[in-house]
């Protein structure tokens, strides 16, 4: 299927109009109509800051989007006419941003758009006008109806889900139950269908406490709860493992002995996924691809934030958001 894929331009004092209009600059191969949700004006500050030129087609409706060979701006009924205040929080900013997302969901639930790829936004700015703003991931499954989606990071072969996000660690230890983990392992197990429709995928579990508890001597989380819902999906026809220590199961799976891991909680999953797919090196090449599981609306993202450390300096890199536009042409939903 032809996709129409909307691209949220995320935080204005960020990298993401830069990233966009980079990502924008090559030949995607014409696999989708590709259409900006943001500012057209900071566009063009992108081109003449990168000294490039990308012909670009502002409209006013996402009908007026129809040929794949043209890159389209919408700005979803929100125009960021404030000053930008490169590398700072700021409440405009975050309400631009923001809104960007907001529209863009409500059009792919208005079947005007199949999937949404998503810049970085700053939640500390959002939380100016969201008083408890968590996320993308957060906001997006409040909108489709499911205040906890499950948060996916892909990168090639690696597949990384999430039973919990956005919340403390001592939190994330009280969310480690079997419907959550029962929920986030169906979901990666689909994906992973959707992504290999040929192959029966296998997946391993990881355990929330050091040596996955060690048989109780450092936590019990893996014998009264992991295992448990471990036990029930394979009765269920899913193949997975039993809980395996974090420091084991990631170092399978980049081996491919398992396609995808279910993590515990945040930084469980996204550290050791984030040192594989980020080169911070000279080249600073990122790659990865975050991508919202368990809502209505197909929606990836970048792996990575706002750098606003870098922001407007023209080297932001792109690569992060190809690969987000690729997984969201791929993805069936």
């Amino acid at each position: 299927m032809n996709k129409k894929i909307l691209i949220t331009m995320g935080d204005p004092n960020g990298v993401g109009p830069e990233i966009c209009f980079s990502a924008l600059s090559q030949n995607l191969d014409n696999q989708a109509i590709l259409v900006i949700v943001g500012e057209f004006s900071l566009l063009k500050l992108a081109a003449q800051n990168k000294k490039q030129k990308l012909a670009m087609i502002q409209i006013s409706s996402l009908e007026e989007a129809v040929l794949f060979n043209e890159v389209y701006v919408w700005n979803g009924g929100f125009a960021f006419e404030s000053e930008l205040k490169v590398g700072q929080v700021c409440k405009a900013a975050g309400l631009a941003s923001i809104s960007w997302v907001k529209a863009a969901v409500l059009a792919i639930q208005d079947h005007k758009a199949d999937a949404m790829v998503t810049a970085p936004i700053c939640k500390e700015s959002i939380e100016q006008s969201i008083p408890g703003f968590q996320g993308h991931t957060e906001y997006i499954g409040e909108m489709c109806g499911d205040p906890e989606p499950v948060l996916t990071l892909i990168h090639g072969n690696w597949v990384v889900s999430h039973v919990s996000t956005h919340v403390s660690l001592r939190e994330a230890c009280n969310r480690v139950q079997i419907p959550r983990i029962k929920k986030t392992t169906k979901l990666l197990y689909s994906l992973l269908k959707d992504l290999n429709p040929n192959k029966e995928p296998k997946i391993g579990m990881a355990g929330l406490n050091p040596h996955a508890g060690e048989n109780g001597m450092f936590g019990d989380e893996e014998i009264k709860i992991i295992g448990p819902a471990v036990q029930e999906l394979i009765s269920e026809g899913i193949d997975v493992s039993m809980p395996i220590p974090a420091d084991v199961v990631f170092p399978q799976l980049k081996a491919q002995t398992f396609d995808g891991v279910v993590a515990m909680f945040h930084d469980q999953g996204h550290v050791v996924t984030k040192t594989i797919a980020f080169d911070l090196g000279s080249k600073r090449k990122l790659n990865g691809v975050n991508i919202t599981l368990g809502v209505d609306v197909l929606r990836t993202s970048v792996d990575h934030g706002t750098g606003f450390d870098i922001a407007w300096k023209g080297i932001a890199d792109h690569h992060s958001l190809l690969d987000a536009i690729d997984v969201a042409i791929k993805v069936n939903k």
